[in-house]
């Protein structure tokens, strides 16, 4: 896990606000084959660093290192204000498969929903061991989104 300092420093690089409240740590869920199972669906998945930036979200793509390190790729992008429709966030759904690599324990489902109609979920983590940040700043999104 990146430190949330280099996190920072890494989206004043881009132009970004300093702001470290708002930053939450999400996995895409495109990959939910049943025959992959769990464990891999979760590794293939694409994982973000994503900031809550007062004129979007600031998708930042992180890879994990052969040190098992998360690691910054500098592929961002930005979802303007304006390209989103809603944003909420919603328990994740039970599956009997237990495929998806979502966990209803340590993940909470992020929908995006633009003005496009188009839906996009990720899974973002509620806790990470040794990263207290990853607790706090999602109540800090939470509460801002008034879902708490």
């Amino acid at each position: 896990m990146a430190s949330l300092d280099t996190i920072v420093r890494y989206k004043q690089s881009l132009g970004f606000s300093a702001d470290a409240d708002k930053i939450i740590f999400a996995q895409s869920d495109l990959h939910n084959n049943v025959l992959l199972g769990g464990i891999v669906n979760g590794l293939i998945n694409t994982m973000y660093y994503i900031s809550f930036e007062q004129t979007g979200l600031l998708f930042m793509k992180v890879a994990v290192s052969p040190t098992l390190h998360y690691q910054l790729t500098g592929e961002d992008k930005l979802i303007p204000l304006s390209a989103i429709r809603s944003l909420s966030f919603e328990p994740v759904k039970f599956s009997a498969r237990f495929t998806t690599g979502k966990n209803r324990l340590t993940q909470i489902e992020l929908k995006i929903v633009g003005t496009d109609g188009n839906v996009m979920t990720l899974a973002a983590q509620k806790l990470i061991p040794g990263s207290p940040w990853i607790k706090q700043n999602l109540q800090n999104v939470r509460h801002m989104l008034g879902d708490i």
